[in-house]
């Protein structure tokens, strides 16, 4: 083939991705195409631009079984939600194209985390064709998770400092969720049944071990989840809604997000997590997200919390909830009360509300 023009060799500008193992297997393995046609028009018949999954599978099977089983490859923790509140998402109904057109889009392949930016952010290279064994945080997982999280992790929230693991570590997303990304091999209904999820308890043993260090770890080590005591405020985000726009293009809608911390009882109780105090976090979801699509197509709305079970990403070791005990006790205002609930979302949530906020010490 003859000689292409700079300009042509965009994908491929990097030599390190010739001289590495994928650069070596030749491009018709991944991209399929025609290796030994002289024109380039040719040599592209039958290109797979986004090969992902199928050509991954040729050496790293094992992997792309695990990824096949993911949240990020089912958007199970969606569906099981939306499923649990009465929607129906058979195929042809009017939540499964609301589905189709504003939720599908999160679907993550594997050239989304490790060559390219998710499409959902606009995709393109990250660098040059070079394959990352470890996502780039800024480029695929803060692109995909920075409006709360990334947000949160980096002390992008006015006032609210970064998390501790940031600012003295400097530690990225997969060095503490590494494993969750390719998932366990089972299809779990959201992050918190996912059994190789990760908790504070990995890497801080310590924690369970010398309570008597901390009388405050002592005292609450299996009543209290660790963010009630060692996270700050955090992002809220209340009624979403999605339609189509005048480009007949997915488009979505949200109420303003608040910056809160309110702690409430946990709605997912189980051996891992066993406390009774967690931090809630409301969903965006609400009974009208997909009206644009139908009337009432979540028909059990109020079957779910909208305050759900929450892992803030600001974690400090010092904070204003365990600066001493009446930090907690006795304060209403960070505790979730039926106050703090709208009206109509009263029923939805009468298994997180607290009701006896903890006596004075």
């Amino acid at each position: 083939m003859p000689p292409l023009e700079e300009w042509e060799k965009v994908y491929l500008r990097n030599i390190t991705f010739l001289e590495d193992e994928h650069g070596k297997v030749g491009c018709v393995v991944c991209h399929g195409g025609d290796s030994s046609a002289e024109e380039k028009d040719a040599a592209h018949v039958g290109m797979v631009a986004d090969p992902s999954e199928e050509s991954c599978a040729i050496c790293h099977s094992d992997i792309t079984l695990l990824h096949d089983t993911s949240l990020h490859a089912t958007l199970s923790g969606f569906m099981t939600k939306l499923e649990a509140r009465g929607g129906d998402l058979s195929e042809g109904t009017a939540l499964d194209e609301a589905f189709g057109n504003h939720c599908e889009q999160c679907h993550t392949t594997c050239g989304q985390c490790h060559i390219s930016r998710p499409d959902e952010m606009g995709g393109g290279l990250i660098s040059s064709h070079v394959i990352k064994e470890t996502p780039s945080m800024q480029y695929n997982c803060v692109a995909c998770h920075g409006a709360r999280v990334g947000d949160e992790y980096l002390g992008n929230n006015a006032g609210i400092s970064a998390d501790v693991h940031w600012t003295q570590e400097t530690m990225t997303c997969t060095k503490c969720h590494g494993k969750e990304l390719h998932g366990s091999g089972d299809v779990t209904e959201d992050r918190y049944s996912n059994t190789v999820s990760v908790q504070c308890v990995d890497c801080h043993e310590d924690v369970l071990t010398d309570t008597s260090d901390n009388p405050q770890h002592e005292q609450h080590i299996d009543d209290l989840q660790c963010q009630v005591c060692h996270s700050l405020d955090y992002k809220n985000c209340y009624g979403c809604h999605v339609a189509l726009d005048e480009e007949g293009l997915p488009c979505r809608t949200s109420e303003p997000s608040v910056m809160t911390f309110k702690i409430g009882y946990n709605p997912i109780v189980s051996e891992d997590r066993p406390y009774t105090y967690v931090v809630l976090r409301h969903v965006p979801t609400c009974a009208g997200t997909c009206n644009y699509y139908g009337s009432n197509l979540m028909t059990d709305f109020d079957d779910v919390s909208t305050w759900k079970y929450a892992t803030p990403h600001n974690i400090q070791l010092r904070t204003p909830q365990n600066e001493g005990c009446n930090s907690c006790h006795g304060n209403e205002d960070i505790f979730l009360t039926e106050d703090d609930v709208n009206a109509e979302e009263l029923e939805a949530n009468r298994g997180v509300i607290v009701i006896d906020i903890p006596d004075p010490q």
